[in-house]
């Protein structure tokens, strides 16, 4: 499965809950608030959520479009994708590495960056940037981002991410310590 990260960028607060609408939707577990970061998957029924929850733990859930009435709207993809808005459209900046251009993000505090494979490569330090080309994020970590290239502290020079015979590799979020623009380790301009 496929993760990608979002940011709530609907106006609306977003509905968390704990089945799949194949049985019931379940309990409501939990609430996206606007502007606020997940991580999701998209299934036939719903969406797969991974989300920071009221207890600061990050939790799985499951996401449906609804009316204001808050009738299913599921499948209409248009009304959930207004909920949906990917990273890539809230980019940090820029930047042109080997002739292709990557979306940045910018890092409020120090995270630990993996390979493809999960093992150790290093770390984004505060306030330097990762480079990427998508919002995918990892298929067993959810809430770590696939990334391209981190900024070293020490120079401002780009360093690939690779390892495992990948040319890419991931990094928590922080989607563990916050969700807010203002809380979240990685950052954009949402």
């Amino acid at each position: 499965m496929s993760y990608y990260m979002a940011i709530n960028k609907s106006g609306k607060n977003l509905p968390v809950f704990s089945g799949w609408p194949s049985s019931d939707k379940g309990s409501q577990i939990g609430t996206i608030y606007d502007r606020e970061v997940f991580c999701y998957s998209d299934t036939e029924d719903g969406y797969e959520i991974y989300f920071r929850n009221s207890s600061g733990r990050v939790v799985q859930g499951f996401y449906y479009a609804t009316d204001k009435n808050g009738n299913d709207l599921f499948p209409s993809h248009a009304a959930a994708m207004e909920a949906l808005s990917p990273c890539t459209d809230y980019p940090y900046s820029t930047a042109t590495i080997g002739g292709k251009r990557y979306y940045t993000f910018k890092f409020r505090r120090r995270e630990e960056v993996y390979t493809a494979a999960g093992s150790s490569w290093g770390a984004v330090a505060s306030g330097m940037e990762v480079a990427c080309l998508t919002d995918a994020m990892g298929d067993t970590h959810p809430d770590w981002k696939l990334i391209n290239y981190v900024k070293r502290s020490t120079d401002g020079q780009w360093v690939q991410v690779t390892g495992d015979g990948y040319e890419h590799g991931f990094v928590d979020i922080g989607l563990n310590v916050g969700a807010t623009p203002s809380s979240i380790s990685m950052y954009g301009t949402w």
